[in-house]
């Protein structure tokens, strides 16, 4: 299993570099687990034609699955990402990235749909 982590508000040199970085924390929720609580949340709060992708390990004030968002309908397959929900790794809290809403999804995916019949 492959993951990726992000770390933002670090202004690096233009010279060489060596950067370690040690985080110690409980992950209590796999990236696994974090895909399933947001499909979970989506079928809750958006319906079943938006799904969770691969999540990706960010590390910031608190350590969380940033999980981007698919509009897939049934007919068409996968169309674009619509937006992101953050999974907390140590509660497995699920919440909307970047003061979204289920409603903002909703709309990119009805733009997202438009395209895909023109």
């Amino acid at each position: 299993m492959s993951a990726q982590i992000s770390v933002k508000g670090i202004a690096l040199p233009t010279s060489k570099v060596v950067l370690e970085i040690k985080v110690t924390a409980d992950l209590n929720v796999s990236a696994f687990i974090a895909r399933q609580k947001a499909n979970r949340f989506l079928i809750m709060q958006a319906g079943d034609q938006l799904c969770a992708s691969e999540p990706e390990l960010s590390v910031g004030e608190k350590i969380v699955w940033r999980v981007p968002i698919a509009y897939a309908p049934s007919r068409r397959g996968a169309l674009g990402i619509v937006g992101h929900l953050l999974v907390d790794a140590e509660s497995g809290e699920v919440i909307i990235a970047d003061n979204q809403t289920a409603e903002d999804f909703l709309a990119r995916a009805e733009v997202l749909n438009a395209r895909a019949t023109l």
